[in-house]
């Protein structure tokens, strides 16, 4: 009888392990959700353990933009408008594996919902804790020069998968801004 009970124990375990259809970021409203998980999304179709060619083929099947690979660097560059340079999503792979899934700038706009002020939270610590709860780690590096300063600022959330990247860097001569802002998604860390 024990065994018998330990075997449906065990089978309801490994059910609840089973992988939920992931859900889309650019069609879903990530903030609505009771548990925060990037390897249970997909970005543009792209998933966290896809393989190269997988995501290679879906990213290539989009009509909205267009993709470069960088095989040395083990990169796929997202591009956006078609014709543009701007690079709006990079996916990082690693032995034929998405590692890392990285979306910059003005990706943000093709968020759902309360998941477009993701790109916000960076100046509004309270938004980001709503949305988010405090991170795991804050990291706030700067650089440079006097004339030419540069900082950065990672808010760490492992236990969900999230990273949330601000970047600044003014130019030599003072006149110019570079900023930049993406979320990159990790595979979450493993319960201890």
């Amino acid at each position: 009888m024990l065994a018998v009970g330990m075997v449906s124990v065990l089978g309801t375990v490994q059910a609840g392990l089973a992988q939920s259809e992931p859900i889309e970021i650019t069609r879903a409203d990530i903030t609505k959700l009771n548990v925060l998980d990037a390897s249970q999304w997909t970005v543009l179709g792209v998933r966290l353990g896809d393989t190269r060619d997988a995501a290679l083929k879906t990213l290539q099947a989009l009509k909205d933009v267009k993709t470069q690979e960088d095989p040395l660097a083990g990169r796929i560059y997202v591009v956006e408008p078609p014709t543009g340079t701007s690079v709006v999503m990079v996916v990082k792979v690693v032995e034929n594996q998405v590692t890392t899934i990285s979306v910059i700038n003005t990706f943000g706009e093709w968020f759902q919902g309360d998941t477009k002020l993701f790109f916000k939270a960076f100046e509004d610590d309270s938004l980001r804790h709503k949305f988010l709860g405090r991170e795991d780690n804050r990291e706030v590096v700067r650089g440079g020069t006097k004339e030419a300063p540069t900082e950065d600022v990672i808010y760490n959330y492992f236990k969900e998968g999230i990273i949330l990247h601000s970047g600044a860097k003014r130019s030599a001569d003072g006149k110019q801004m570079e900023r930049v802002r993406e979320m990159l998604l990790i595979y979450p860390a493993r319960v201890r």
